[in-house]
This record gives C-alpha cells, sequence and structure tokens, in this order.
C-alpha cells in the first residue's frame, strides 16, 4: 500500500541504558479507486532486536517523537501539547494525544 517513497521508519531514539529503540512511522497511501491520499504516524518500539508493540496516532497535526532519558516525549506540532510516556518498565498501555487515546498493540 505504501512506496517507499509515501513512508519513513526513523528512529527517534533510545531509552538510557538502551532498553528500547523507539522509531517514528509515517505513511501515506491512495486507497483503491481513491481521489485523496491518506495518511497516519505510529510510535514503534523495539525491545533489543524484538518488536513489542506500538501506538497509532492520529494525524492531523503530526507530532513531533524524541527520547529523552526513559521518557518518549511526543510534542503535537499544531497544539503545542507535549506528551511523556514512562518507559522506564515497559510502554504504557493507554495515553491522551493530540485529544486520542493512543493504545498500545502489538
Amino acid at each position: 500500500m505504501c512506496s517507499q517513497e509515501n513512508a519513513t521508519f526513523v528512529l527517534a531514539g533510545r531509552t538510557t541504558g538502551g532498553k528500547f529503540s523507539v522509531y517514528d512511522y509515517r505513511y501515506r497511501y491512495l486507497p483503491a479507486e481513491g481521489e485523496v491520499m491518506h495518511g497516519g504516524q505510529k510510535v514503534v518500539i523495539f525491545q533489543g532486536n524484538k518488536y513489542i508493540g506500538q501506538y497509532t496516532l492520529s494525524p492531523p497535526p503530526y507530532t513531533a517523537i524524541s527520547v529523552d532519558g526513559k521518557h518518549v516525549i511526543l510534542d503535537s506540532i499544531d497544539t503545542k501539547e507535549r506528551v511523556s510516556l514512562d518507559l522506564t518498565k515497559e510502554p504504557p498501555r493507554e495515553v491522551w494525544v493530540n485529544g486520542e487515546m493512543a493504545v498500545f498493540f502489538r
């Protein structure tokens, strides 16, 4: 559904101690017989080389993703909202981002 030119998968950072690697995945696609591009953004988390899950964010607006210590920082570009996910032990099950509930799933 997504070509390489319509998708990015970028390392946002690693938590202190390297326990988790956090990626910013953005994609765009044209649905079958669609006239308008659709897109989305996900926060994808690995523990070592093992995929453990992801959050689907609800754009627009897109959210800037960074890692600070053992926290993933989500900064909404439009609203200036900042959310901090504590990854001290494991990713939180749910988090509010851009007025929407993002659920951690595999």
